[in-house]
């Protein structure tokens, strides 16, 4: 029946030392490569996911940044605002004061040329009635004599205020 032959025993024992020898310098060799490459992936894959992560909380820093330079802009923007305001206001009041007191200086050179006319108009006319009393006193006149100097001295009067 089964008769053990020689060559058969030859033949399972080459199959197992060389199954040993694969073994020991190929399969060992091989799966200590794949488990090498296995490693080295599994460590790009975390490099990656944390350099993801770190480019993530990079992009939310820079996004809050930019978000706080857009409010600080506009706060400046409303306090520049706020100041051209002011500013603007203090120019238009001290506008205001300074036509205020050229206005009034007018009115005050105004008021003294109309004291100065008066005060003249005052001096001509005492001059005029000093005048006129002197020629009545100087002599009697008659009633002809007063329409006279009366004529005269309206149109003196008229020709000296027409100068």
């Amino acid at each position: 029946m089964l008769t053990l032959n020689l060559n058969l025993l030859y033949t399972v024992v080459n199959i197992l030392v060389l199954f040993l020898l694969l073994r020991k310098f190929l399969y060992k060799p091989v799966m200590n490569i794949i488990a090498q490459r296995q490693k080295q992936v599994d460590d790009a894959l975390n490099a990656a996911e944390t350099s993801k992560q770190e480019a993530a909380a990079a992009l939310n820093d820079a996004q809050a940044k930019l978000h706080n330079v857009d409010a600080e802009a506009a706060a400046r923007r409303t306090a520049y605002e706020q100041q051209a305001e002011k500013d603007k206001q203090q120019l238009l009041a001290d506008a205001q004061k300074q036509a205020d007191a050229i206005l009034a200086e007018g009115k005050a050179a105004a008021e003294a040329e109309r004291q100065h006319k008066l005060r003249q108009a005052d001096a001509q006319t005492t001059a005029l009635a000093r005048a006129m009393c002197e020629k009545l006193l100087a002599r009697n006149l008659n009633e002809q004599d007063d329409a006279r100097l009366l004529d005269d001295l309206l149109e003196k009067a008229g020709t000296e205020n027409g100068k």
